[in-house]
């Protein structure tokens, strides 16, 4: 059987899931890589990736949230890769559906955002990563495959509960326990399946804050938030992201892994 790597990132063409594809690529693997409508800095990133790192990248575009989107992944991992697949990194976000999360809760007191965006947020989080997970294991061999979701801060025990984060973080938490279901269940077959929690990393996902507060208030939340006093960067998520999909990291699964410069110590 060949002995090409193959991995799939949903999101991977900007900010994290870039950084997590250039890591991957780094190693040696193929890629297919989601995105929403971005098509330029999709080729972009193909592009760019291709000419680095001499891998092969295919690109499907769609949101997460639609099943057609996900049946799209595996239909051009069949066409391209003989159906096989090494690695699944599930790192898609959501499009705020009425911009940022809300600063404060309605006048019930209640942060919950409402049914449609529970839903949307479901949809992009959970409910993708079992239909992705779903298809991504009769695709990959025993002692051969790695899948990583991507959660977020304050969705875990490791860290005290964002209010204004409610409602998506109910999903990244659904897909967290996922995570450890399917580490349970695919241990047999020494296929691992882990989560990486990104802390503050340096990304057009912050230019609301930045507008907001200003580069020095920026500068001092980073400061009392991060215990190593710095942005991340795409690369350092990436960088686990790409052990775990690994044979270094063959022994690790069911683990929620910070990659946050100290935060959830705070």
């Amino acid at each position: 059987m060949s002995s090409t790597k193959v991995a799939l990132v949903t999101g991977g063409t900007r900010g994290i899931g870039f950084g997590i594809a250039a890591e991957l690529a780094r190693a040696g693997h193929d890629l297919i890589l989601g995105y929403r409508e971005n098509h330029q800095r999709a080729e972009a990133a193909k592009a760019e990736l291709e000419e680095t790192h001499k891998v092969r990248v295919f690109l499907i575009a769609g949101g997460t949230e639609e099943e057609a989107t996900a049946d799209a992944f595996f239909a051009c991992v069949h066409t391209n890769f003989g159906g096989r697949l090494t690695a699944l990194v599930h790192n898609a976000d959501g499009h705020y559906r009425s911009g940022p999360p809300p600063c404060k809760p309605d006048a019930t007191g209640s942060w919950f955002a409402g049914w449609d965006a529970y839903e949307y947020y479901h949809n992009i989080y959970a409910k993708c990563f079992l239909r992705l997970v779903e298809q991504a294991v009769s695709r990959m061999e025993d002692d051969r495959g790695y899948i990583v979701a991507v959660a977020g801060l304050g969705c875990n025990s490791n860290t005290s509960p964002s209010l204004p984060y409610f409602t998506p973080g109910t999903a990244k938490a659904s897909m967290e326990y996922m995570v450890r279901h399917y580490a349970k269940q695919l241990a047999p077959r020494r296929i691992t399946c882990n989560t990486v929690i990104p802390g503050m990393v340096d990304t057009e996902a912050w230019a609301p804050v930045r507008a907001r507060i200003g580069k020095e208030g920026v500068a001092d939340m980073v400061g009392r938030l991060c215990g190593m006093g710095r942005w991340g960067t795409p690369r350092d998520v990436g960088g686990v992201v790409a052990f775990l999909c690994s044979e270094r990291a063959g022994f690790v699964t069911g683990a929620a892994i910070p990659v946050d410069g100290g935060f959830h110590l705070k």
